[in-house]
C-alpha cells in the first residue's frame, strides 16, 4: 500500500511587487490556514515516510505547519517541483524509492489539480490554497499507481474547517 498525500501551498502575498513569483511569502490568510490544515490532518495521521515539497517560499513556509504537526522521516526541498506540470509530478512521485510508504508532496497549481484528476476519479476544478487531497493506492510500488489501484480517502479545503 502506498499513501500519497497532495497539498496546495497556503495562500500566498502579491504585497511586495519587487518580488519574483518563487519568493512570494505566504499572506495572512495562508498563515491563518496553515496552522489549521496541519492540525486537521495531524488528527488522522501522526508520521510520514516523507515530506517532498517544492522549494519556493510559499512552500516551505507552508511546509512548516506541517513539519511542527507530524512527524516526518525524511525532508527535501525540491526546486523541480516549482510550478510543476502534472504528467512531471507523476514522473517524479513513480520514482519516489520504495521505502517510503507514505508521502506528503507540497507543490503548486495548475499542476497538482491536474495530478489529483489523473490519478482518481474525481474531476477536481481546482485545488485550492491550503487544500489536502489523500490517495491510497492498492499496490507495492510508486511505478504501479494508477487511477485502476486508487483509493481517494479524504479531500478537504480551508472554508470547510472555518
Amino acid at each position: 500500500m502506498k499513501k500519497l498525500i497532495v497539498v496546495r501551498h497556503c495562500k500566498s502575498s502579491w504585497k511586495d511587487l519587487t518580488l519574483n513569483d518563487y519568493n512570494r511569502p505566504l499572506n495572512k490568510r495562508g498563515k491563518i490556514d496553515g496552522p489549521i490544515m496541519s492540525n486537521y490532518l495531524s488528527q488522522s495521521i501522526q508520521q510520514i515516510d516523507f515530506l517532498h515539497s517544492s522549494s519556493s517560499v510559499r512552500t516551505f513556509e507552508t511546509s512548516k505547519f506541517f513539519v511542527h504537526k507530524i512527524k516526518f522521516d525524511e525532508i527535501k526541498y525540491n526546486d523541480d517541483l516549482y510550478h510543476c506540470s502534472s504528467s512531471s509530478l507523476r514522473r517524479i512521485i513513480k520514482n519516489h524509492p520504495e521505502k517510503y510508504n507514505s508521502v506528503l508532496l507540497i507543490a503548486h497549481n495548475p499542476g497538482l489539480t491536474n495530478l489529483i484528476n489523473s490519478l482518481t476519479n474525481i474531476n477536481l476544478d481546482n485545488l485550492p490554497t491550503g487544500g489536502i487531497v489523500e490517495i491510497d493506492f492498492n499496490c507495492n510500488s510508486w511505478e504501479n499507481i494508477s487511477t485502476e489501484n486508487s483509493n481517494l480517502m479524504d479531500i478537504k479545503f480551508p472554508k470547510q474547517l472555518k
